[in-house]
């Protein structure tokens, strides 16, 4: 299944010169992640499409939608696909090396 996450500003509140509308639906879409995982399912989100292709397929108007995101949902596989590339496959038994905490999170202050 592909979930196509799309919203316009007027979708959200205005605070100052905060737009929400990209908050609020990625909040959304990370609970839409976290149901499939409670489902027993595999969801991942992607960058790598073509928004007015989307747009077109899915016939989503008005024009001021902005596609943020697709989402893949699909079973875990006790099997690696062989049309994947090396590179692919390493990637699907080897997670990536994780930033430390401290690279990232800060305590009442933000150090670079």
């Amino acid at each position: 299944m592909i979930i196509a996450v799309f919203s316009r500003k007027e979708n959200d509140c205005f605070i100052k010169p905060r737009e929400y509308y990209l908050f609020d639906t990625g909040m959304a879409t990370a609970f839409i992640i976290l149901r499939a995982a409670e489902l027993g399912l595999v969801a991942h989100p992607i960058a790598g499409y073509d928004e007015v292709r989307v747009k077109k397929v899915l016939n989503i108007i008005p024009e001021d939608m902005i596609v943020i995101t697709l989402v893949i949902v699909g079973k875990h596989s006790e099997t690696i696909s062989p049309v994947l590339s090396d590179k692919q496959k390493e990637s699907e038994t080897k997670r990536p090396e994780r930033l430390p905490l401290e690279k990232f999170a800060y305590k009442n202050t933000f150090k670079q």
